[in-house]
């Protein structure tokens, strides 16, 4: 039950972000696309949001591999 209520709770904050929270990375591209010399940071910060919301993934999915590594390892009948 615990877990539930945290789970409400998170989910209420979030939905309750102030309107200019949600709204940051849009403003922030726009304003970099339109002006001529912010074009190459304007790429900057796509790269940077790709890895940004990638490097999460690659850690949850290389502690994930190794724990189901162990498991396997620890599961195998002994050999001999």
């Amino acid at each position: 039950m615990h877990k539930i209520i945290m789970a409400i709770s998170v989910l209420a904050a979030v939905l309750l972000l102030e309107g200019t929270g949600w709204s940051q990375c849009a403003m922030c591209r726009t304003a970099l696309e339109n002006s001529p010399e912010g074009q190459a940071i304007a790429q900057g910060f796509r790269q940077g949001i790709i890895f940004l919301l990638a490097a999460p993934y690659v850690i949850m999915g290389g502690i994930s591999y190794g724990l189901v590594k162990a498991y396997k390892k620890q599961q195998a009948p002994p050999k001999g």
